[in-house]
């Protein structure tokens, strides 16, 4: 069997590198999200994503979670609304970091660390469903998420910073994705 490339990576750019593969479908599996992305079983929104995500994640910010904006009834008849986000991290003194201002001037929310105050990401009917959260995923948490990632790259994981970028308008989602390109 050969050996997994995550378990080749020594560095957040690394990381970053087999993220957009993973987010292509030119590897099957991330640590974190245990099981094949399965680009066909998504809709058009999420395929939107995987280009503007695979782009942000070579430029050395290895996203760990992002959502499309969306403002409507779900399935069960509720009104869902979304705002469009992304987070992730990278190398703690990145030059990502200072191109982040350009960003916030295209009307984005930009956290780096934890957020000051939870952010409504997800609601349900006016009821918070998902939040970003003022925590900081401990020790455990990232060694569960990243399994089978290289010792140095998950050390280095550790030390980063987390950086969060929200759409603060529910539903647009043509604002926070072509961003990103900014940041390459």
């Amino acid at each position: 069997m050969p050996t997994s490339p995550w378990r080749t990576a020594r560095s957040i750019p690394d990381l970053g590198r087999f993220m957009a593969l993973w987010l292509e479908g030119r590897i099957p599996q991330w640590p974190g999200y245990g099981a094949e992305f399965g680009h066909e079983e998504h809709d058009d929104d999420v395929r939107r994503l995987v280009c503007p995500l695979a782009v942000v994640n070579r430029a050395g910010l290895v996203t760990t979670q992002s959502q499309p904006a969306g403002d409507g009834p779900g399935a069960d008849g509720a009104r869902w609304r979304q705002r469009a986000f992304v987070s992730g991290v990278v190398r703690a003194r990145s030059t990502l970091l200072a191109r982040l201002p350009v960003l916030e001037r295209e009307g984005l929310v930009v956290v780096v660390g934890r957020p000051p105050r939870p952010v409504v990401l997800t609601d349900r009917d006016g009821r918070p469903t998902l939040v970003l959260d003022t925590r900081r995923p401990g020790r455990d948490q990232l060694a569960r998420e990243w399994a089978g990632t290289g010792r140095r790259a998950l050390r280095e994981l550790r030390r980063g910073t987390a950086v969060h970028v929200v759409d603060p308008v529910w539903g647009r989602n043509d604002r926070l994705w072509p961003a990103l390109a900014l940041l390459a």
